[in-house]
């Protein structure tokens, strides 16, 4: 008895590390919003905001493909948390510093690029101080922590904003940075896995891995994998092989989240808004989000994959269009409480079940041969899919208006669910 507690003990004290996500995340979770208000701020337009995220999903494909081969070859977890870090105060000093838009866009590219350094060490970190059978304990503890920090992080921009403009409020997000590269020496370099064999061993792992960022490319898929999915894209071959609609039902799903996601801020503050408003709509989402996390799990065991996908879609792409609606009938005004309950519904609840219940799917369809490979044209995918979103998102908002953006994005999600609907038909085809 006394061993055994003992041994908690010394289990939780390793676990202390997973603390540091907590200021990380109330620096980091801001972000997105951030860059496209300060964007603004520095007069820049909706394309200026659309080529800062374009750049930030370009960047992160070969991100993944350096840090992933980095990490495998070192097998630092401490030294690869502590650069990300370091990498995020260091870039927040220099956004508050340059005030240019060239110079917002690439520190923005930058930081996706240093971020993706602490993705992978995080989930090892997780399998290296706890025993196999405690996995699933830790890495929903890691997920809470960062989405409690996440929230935090909102709770902190919506307040500061309200007082503050946001050249200052980036400042005001260092000392979180300073906090978690001090307290990321709580870290211990135990190493007693192999990074790539890890992750795409455990289900929990890499499903941790894909929230803390969706590209997982420790290697490039091969230019035959790539061809031969490509070549299964016809319309005669796709609906006959699931792995194959699963990955374009993806990549849809996420140019229509970006396409959103990337001129929202900036219509919410060209159509009136003030920062802390946006915030607090950002906020409205997160905690959403946070919340449905917590229950989710729980409402996939209970029913079929595909039907809970398609469903949380469809109310996804309905927000999207009622969003749409409330920038036509507001005309150069619009609704602070409506939109934050509709973002809310869309970006927080059926995103949170959505993204529960396609992991499951996605760990199912790649079964346990080449996962690899698999994993690295589903990121693939997701990167293409996310790039071409942002780039259509602020031309469009631009020179059609937000309300088609946003419309658009409604039609792609809805497009996504009719293909999560069909893959109830179709048998998994083994690669």
């Amino acid at each position: 008895m006394v061993d055994q507690s003992n041994g908690d003990k010394a289990s939780r004290r390793r676990n202390w590390w997973m603390y540091t996500v907590l200021p990380y995340q109330m620096a980091y979770g801001p972000i997105s919003t951030v860059i496209a208000l300060y964007i603004l701020f520095l007069h820049g337009t909706v394309i200026d905001v659309a080529y800062a995220s374009t750049l930030g999903y370009a960047i992160s494909i070969p991100a993944s493909v350096f840090w992933g081969r980095a990490i495998d070859t070192y097998n630092k977890r401490r030294s690869f948390v502590i650069i990300s870090f370091v990498g995020l105060a260091l870039s927040l000093l220099a956004l508050f510093m340059i005030r240019s838009l060239i110079g917002a866009i690439l520190i923005y590219g930058f930081i996706s690029f240093i971020i993706v350094a602490n993705a992978a060490p995080f989930n090892l970190l997780v399998m290296d101080s706890s025993a196999k059978e405690k996995w699933a304990e830790g890495f929903s503890k890691l997920q809470m922590l960062m989405s409690l920090g996440g929230t935090l992080g909102l709770v902190f921009a919506f307040i500061i904003s309200k007082f503050l403009p946001i050249d200052e409020l980036i400042l005001l997000l260092i000392p979180f940075c300073v906090l978690a590269i001090g307290m990321s020496f709580l870290i211990t370099e135990e190493r007693t896995l192999a990074v790539r064999t890890a992750l795409l061993s455990a289900p929990k792992a890499l499903a941790m891995r894909i929230f803390t960022h969706p590209l997982i490319l420790g290697r490039l898929p091969s230019a035959k994998a790539l061809g031969d999915f490509l070549a299964g894209l016809v319309p005669s071959r796709i609906g006959k092989n699931y792995l194959s609609m699963f990955y374009l039902a993806s990549a849809i799903f996420a140019f229509g989240g970006v396409l959103f996601n990337t001129s929202y801020p900036a219509g919410l503050k060209e159509f009136g808004l003030q920062n802390f408003a946006i915030f607090g709509i950002v906020l409205a989402g997160y905690m959403m989000q946070t919340l449905v996390f917590g229950i989710s799990g729980k409402m996939v065991e209970r029913r079929e994959e595909t039907g809970i996908a398609t469903e949380s879609l469809a109310i996804r792409s309905v927000m999207y269009f009622l969003i749409a609606i409330l920038f036509v009938v507001f005309g150069r005004t619009t609704n602070a409480l409506l939109n934050a309950i509709l973002y809310a519904a869309g970006a927080g609840l059926a995103y949170a079940v959505f993204y529960t219940v396609s992991n499951v799917m996605l760990f199912e369809a790649i079964g346990n041969v080449k996962r690899g490979m698999k994993i690295g044209i589903y990121s693939s995918m997701i990167g293409l899919g996310s790039i071409l979103g942002a780039l259509v998102s602020g031309y469009a908002s631009f020179y059609i208006g937000y309300w088609f953006t946003f419309v658009l994005a409604g039609v792609a999600t809805a497009a996504t669910a009719a293909l999560f609907h069909k893959l109830k038909t179709i048998r998994t085809v083994a690669a």
